[in-house]
Parts: structure tokens; C-alpha cells; sequence
């Protein structure tokens, strides 16, 4: 048994959405649940169990960590219910799949010009479909490093990118080159369909910040009083 499964489960679950995925984000951030009111404390001098650093692709050349890489075929493994990547799962196309025999059976064992126009197009869905997958893989990487840094009290800041801590010192630690694109950094949320109808500069940014949120920072947020008291303040609006 691996001494990260326990780790690797809770980032299953956290990854799939799972009702227990808030809670997975603070244990893997070093939390404990109180039993008997289900509430979760941060016992003093705790340690995260995994931190934003720990899911971050590492360096040209440099040997990735084993708990980056059972983190990261977590990711793989949660996200891999459907076949969407031109017929295969993100597991078998990222990792089982032998990329140029493939490409070669989708041509018949032509290569170069002896290629037909149908086997071409073919070979160019697959490896678009590859690039997809690892691009999806590098989004969910990215939510799942934001909302480790959001529950251990992390804040990016926008200027130099430099994360640091309620303290203001820097947390970041040695070369934290990344070849997977992080999530969630950008001031509008890419690709954000905010309604014409709204046109008051801070509901617009409003919504562009909501887009951003993770599936467990939006449902941590929806709970929250404030929220709860302004959609009853929009309903009672005539």
C-alpha cells in the first residue's frame, strides 16, 4: 500500500466533485473534523499533508516527486468515467495509449505522402484530442493548487505572482516551473458570457469572479449567509 493513498483518495474525491470534496481540501491542508459537530479545526502547529507546491509539474529535466505523481494520476483516474478524448479515456490516452503506433494504424501503416487525406485528418483528431486531455489535466491541477492555497491561507498576489501568507512572507520555495497552465489568475474569468443586460461595472466584475471560483469555492460560497441574504433581496425586488 502506498504511503500516499490516503492523499491520493482524498484528491479523487475532491476532483469528482464529491459532497466530501470541501472537506477533502481541508484535510489534505492538514485540518481535523470534530467527530461529534462535524466542524473542522485547524489544530495548532498543524501541517498541510499537501500543499499547492507538492501539484505543480516539475522543472525541464528535473524527476517529478512520487507524491506528484500519485496526485496527478488521481486527477487522471477521477476524470476518467468517459471515453471524450477521440474514444479514450484521459488515463489511456495520456498514459496507455503508444502515441506514434496508433497514428500509424489510423493510417493503415502509411507514413508521409502515402497518406490519404481521411487518414491524415484522422491521425490530426487524435493528437488534438491528446492536447486537449493534457490541457484539461493542467486546468484541474490548477483548481486543485488554488483551493489547496485558498484553505492554508495563501494569497497570490497580482502584481508578481509571488504567493505569501496572512504574514506577508513569500511560501514559495525553490523552482516552481510549471508546464501545466494554471487556472483561476487571469482578472476576468477567459471566455465569460456576462449578459448584456448587466451593465453596471460592479455587477459585471462581480459575476466575472464568480466564474472563476472552483466547484468547491462556488459551493462553500452559496452557502454562505451573505449570499443566501442577497438572493432573498433580489427576489423580494418588484
Amino acid at each position: 500500500m502506498s504511503k500516499f493513498e490516503n492523499i491520493a483518495t482524498r484528491v479523487n474525491s475532491y476532483v469528482q466533485g464529491m459532497e466530501s470534496a470541501l472537506g477533502s481540501i481541508k484535510w489534505l491542508s492538514g485540518y481535523r473534523q470534530n467527530e461529534r459537530t462535524g466542524e473542522w479545526i485547524l489544530p495548532k502547529n498543524a501541517k498541510a499533508r499537501l500543499t499547492s507546491n507538492d501539484c505543480r509539474a516539475p522543472a525541464k529535466d528535473a524527476e517529478p516527486t512520487k507524491l506528484y505523481l500519485a496526485v496527478r494520476q488521481s486527477v487522471v483516474e477521477a476524470k476518467s468515467t468517459h471515453a471524450k478524448y477521440d474514444g479514450f479515456t484521459m488515463d489511456e490516452i495520456l498514459n496507455t495509449v503508444d502515441a506514434a503506433a496508433y497514428k500509424l494504424k489510423l493510417c493503415d501503416g502509411n507514413t508521409g505522402k502515402k497518406r490519404t487525406a481521411a487518414q491524415v485528418k484522422r491521425v490530426k483528431a487524435f493528437s488534438a484530442a491528446k492536447v486537449k486531455a493534457a490541457g484539461d489535466l493542467g486546468k484541474y491541477m490548477g483548481n486543485l493548487r488554488r483551493d489547496l492555497d485558498t484553505a492554508q491561507g495563501i494569497v497570490k498576489s497580482q502584481k508578481d505572482g509571488k504567493k505569501k501568507t496572512a504574514g506577508g512572507k513569500d511560501s514559495t520555495k525553490g523552482n516552481t516551473a510549471d508546464r501545466e497552465p494554471e487556472s483561476g489568475t487571469a482578472p476576468e474569468a477567459k471566455g465569460s458570457a456576462v449578459p448584456h443586460a448587466i451593465q453596471h461595472p460592479t455587477l459585471v466584475e462581480l459575476v466575472n469572479k464568480l466564474a472563476q471560483l472552483s466547484e468547491v469555492q462556488q459551493t462553500a460560497l452559496a452557502d454562505h449567509a451573505v449570499v443566501q441574504g442577497m438572493l432573498k433581496a433580489l427576489t423580494a425586488i418588484k
